[in-house]
């Protein structure tokens, strides 16, 4: 039994570091990777809870009740809190080298990454990594991802994604409604429009003593410290990132202030020129609808809150009705055990019929992606009879015989004609040689699209959010080939891709192409990521008639150019 200690609570981010730092350690061990995700998974989960652990663990509470916490994370947790320290983590601290050890204090940072500059750089410790990023020697000798990577692993986050404020939204609601006596609260700003990085969460709160909430606030998290405050508002610095900004509301102007606190700073001067200043408002708003009906407006979805065109639009009734999950009529991206996926081509098959859909593509990578186990000509030619077979078997159902064929370096594509003729489409995707420059990879799409069997080009730019910068392309000379050669694009709902961005698909849309809303999944749980690349829809204001798969089976096959 580890000695407990008397000590100050620790914060659930103090918490979260320290078992993110033992998964950074056991990468370098080469330890067992589930293991390793497992911590990570942990860490994320305690990161974003609203109650603290530290208070948890001394109250003897059962921590497995959490997702992804089991008896082993569970007792490291308990040690961390009952003696300040984790055993296994100081362990492997001991037998580490020096640098090693001052990178576990930067978990965030990929080890094996840092020691390949460390090498190649000839240097050896954090703050020679700092120098060397910040005169561009990390860029300039390894590449803009590494740089990337190393500055957003050194540099304290003030950003998160989307997808991992979802959690962190709802467990600040409740402890609002539930801890800290407040009457009823509700995400805006950037969340609830759906920005993909998020700096900042903003909350209208209703509440008799807004005082008293602010003081709550503070215990969020074990720890969450108060930056300023005043009778009506109140910022605070969340651990896990950005800031936590309350904005106090009267039952009476709730849906004024959710509107003030919604639209970006673009789309509210714009709103002032039909509204005059928002502040000065006599008239109090319950609702939203209430507010934009009393000007003329129609209601304007909260997505489209940027400072575009959607204040002429709601003026003219001519926003668009955006499209919806329910409106969704397939997947035309997920992958099986064939390449890279952990699930069967029938699992994934009756997977997305019982999502209530119409159709699936199997789309398993091509032969020259070997990271991703890509598969031989023949093995694509007998998951073609497989599929064959089991359409055979499917009623009200269809799966569609596709690949994610790379395109090479030289624009043409990683399978022979006489394959793809077979398919029913094809998702064409760049996996490597990033680093051509953007002429260079833009003429390597438009020759990949000058195959007559190209379909969709799948993630368009490659980025990952807040750890790779997508590759550089002439979007505008990419669309206009797409639409000479009836190509469409992929919106990927990968939540650390949303590939293409809104401002790309609102390029897209404008052009008259389609857009298929795909999750790549790579299991059958993945499919539940199409909520990511719908709220990037919208965001883009797509239509149902924009998406791609929104089409029945019949006309999908009809806008497939075969």
């Amino acid at each position: 039994m580890p000695q407990t200690v008397e000590s100050a609570p620790l914060s659930n981010a103090e918490i979260a570091d320290r078992l993110a730092s033992l998964a950074q350690m056991l990468t370098v061990e080469k330890a067992n990777p589930y293991k390793i995700r497992a911590y990570r998974r942990a860490a994320a989960v305690i990161r974003g809870l609203g109650e603290s652990v530290d208070e948890l663990v001394r109250s003897r509470a059962d921590l497995r009740v959490y997702a992804g916490i089991g008896e082993g994370i569970s007792a490291a947790i308990r040690e961390i809190v009952e003696t300040g320290s984790l055993k296994s983590l100081e362990k492997l601290r001991s037998g580490a080298s020096a640098e090693m050890v001052s990178l576990s204090e930067h978990p965030r940072l990929d080890p094996r990454r840092v020691l390949r500059i460390y090498k190649k750089l000839g240097i050896s410790s954090i703050e020679a990594l700092r120098r060397a990023l910040d005169s561009g020697q990390i860029e300039q000798t390894m590449g803009p991802r590494i740089a990337q990577h190393v500055r957003q692993g050194l540099v304290e986050t003030e950003t998160i994604l989307l997808y991992h404020a979802h959690p962190l939204r709802e467990s600040i609601e409740n402890f609002l409604v539930n801890k800290a006596g407040a009457e009823r609260a509700k995400a805006a700003g950037e969340y609830r429009r759906h920005v993909e990085v998020i700096s900042r969460l903003d909350f209208v709160v209703q509440a008799r003593d807004f005082g008293k909430v602010v003081e709550a606030i503070k215990l969020f998290g074990g720890r969450t410290p108060l930056i300023e405050a005043n009778a009506d508002s109140a910022t605070f610095s969340l651990p896990s990132g950005p800031l936590l900004c309350l904005q106090r509301a009267r039952k009476k102007d709730w849906g004024l202030l959710l509107v003030r606190a919604t639209g970006s700073a673009a789309h509210l001067r714009k709103l002032t020129r039909v509204t005059g200043s928002l502040a000065a408002l006599e008239k109090p708003f319950a609702t939203e609808e209430a507010f934009y009906e009393r000007y003329g407006l129609a209601f304007i979805p909260p997505e489209l809150r940027e400072g575009r065109d959607e204040i002429r639009q709601a003026r003219n009734g001519a926003l668009p009705v955006l499209v919806t999950e329910e409106d969704l009529r397939g997947d035309l991206h997920a992958h099986t055990f064939n390449s890279d996926g952990v699930d069967s081509l029938e699992d994934m098959a009756r997977a997305a019929q019982e999502r209530g859909y119409e159709y699936v593509g199997i789309t398993d990578h091509s032969p020259s992606l070997k990271i991703a186990n890509g598969q031989s000509v023949e093995n694509l030619r007998a998951q073609i009879r497989a599929i064959d077979k089991q359409n055979g078997r499917l009623t009200g159902f269809r799966v569609l015989k596709s690949a994610e064929v790379d395109i090479l370096a030289d624009g043409s594509l990683d399978l022979p004609d006489d394959v793809l003729r077979e398919l029913d489409y094809t998702v064409c995707s760049i996996h490597s040689r990033f680093a051509m420059n953007r002429q260079q990879q833009t003429e390597r799409v438009l020759r990949a699209m000058d195959n007559r069997y190209f379909t969709i080009l799948g993630h368009a730019t490659g980025r990952l959010l807040l750890k790779r910068p997508g590759y550089e392309l002439d979007f505008e000379r990419v669309i206009a080939h797409a639409r000479a050669r009836r190509c469409f694009f992929e919106l990927n709902s990968s939540p650390d891709r949303l590939d293409v961005s809104a401002e790309n698909a609102r390029l897209v849309r404008a052009a008259g192409i389609r857009i298929a809303i795909s999750t790549d999944s790579h299991s059958t749980g993945e499919y539940r990521t199409i909520r990511y690349g719908i709220e990037q829809a919208r965001r883009a204001g797509l239509a149902k008639a924009d998406v791609l798969n929104c089409l029945t089976l019949k006309d999908l096959q009809i806008a497939f150019p075969r």
